[in-house]
């Protein structure tokens, strides 16, 4: 007889077979997120280190599964290379983090073009990136470049490079003309007041699928949240593949021990 024990029993392999399959899954890379941090004079120490307490706790909860390669760097007078192009797993996230939060205020002028080349020239040249791959940029800024002809220009030049999307959380006062006019996504732009200004600290859509968009956070105190929400508009929409697996290997076990109880 098949015994309640013996269903048990099968079904606890089938679930031990998929938590081993969990474990050694990696998901195909599919996304590239870019994080470009004004770190100018403007901003000043204590407002910059509220930014990085907001990326801070906001990568930390980036899938480890493989599917994104994250970049970061700042800007001022220069730039800075934060985070070069990583694959964000369980074993790479505590390093990401760590760079995070050790990156240095700099203080200086805001060269906005420096920034979008630096780190379009990172994605770009990762020995990962394909055209296939959702590649999106994420500059977050309080002020007016110092030209802002090359910025737009170099979006212009990010995007023909291969960069998908451009987005903007603005902090404080700014120039929501020249913010408008700087981002892109698939849909739309860079071109004049093109991009969208969401509500002040509202929730952001997918950068992938929506209009190019700028979301004003009314203060420094309210970045953290803003960035949380940026980050799982780009990537909390997709499922977690290994618990997909686990649950559909779960499910097969059962199928397989209801069905030998039935031919007995």
């Amino acid at each position: 007889m098949f015994t309640l024990s013996k269903i048990l029993r099968n079904t606890c392999s089938a679930l031990a077979l998929a938590a081993a399959s969990l474990a050694t899954y990696a998901a195909p890379l599919t996304t590239q997120l870019g994080f470009l941090i004004d770190a100018s004079g403007s901003i000043g120490s204590t407002n910059f280190n509220t930014m990085k307490s907001g990326y801070s706790a906001a990568l930390a909860a980036l899938p480890t599964d493989g599917s994104i390669e994250l970049t970061v760097v700042t800007f001022a007078s220069g730039t800075v290379t934060v985070v070069a192009p990583t694959i964000v797993t369980a074993a790479t996230l505590p390093g990401i983090l760590t760079s995070i939060n050790n990156m240095g205020y700099t203080g200086g002028s805001t060269a906005t073009d420096a920034g979008i080349n630096a780190i379009s020239g990172l994605m770009t040249g990762s020995a990962n990136f394909n055209r296939n791959l959702n590649s999106m940029i994420n500059i977050a800024t309080d002020g007016v470049p110092n030209n802002t002809a090359t910025a737009i220009t170099a979006a212009v030049n990010a995007e023909n490079a291969g960069i998908d999307a451009l987005t903007a959380e603005a902090i404080g006062s700014f120039d929501s003309s020249f913010l408008k006019s700087l981002v892109f996504s698939p849909l739309n732009g860079p071109c004049a007041n093109c991009g969208t200004l969401l509500a002040v600290n509202s929730t952001p859509p997918n950068p992938m699928t929506s209009n190019p968009w700028v979301l004003p956070v009314n203060s420094f105190d309210d970045f953290p949240t803003a960035i949380n929400a940026k980050v799982q508009a780009s990537v909390g929409q997709v499922p977690e593949p290994g618990i997909l697996t686990l649950m559909a290997l779960g499910l097969v076990g059962l199928g397989f021990a209801r069905r030998n109880r039935s031919a007995l």
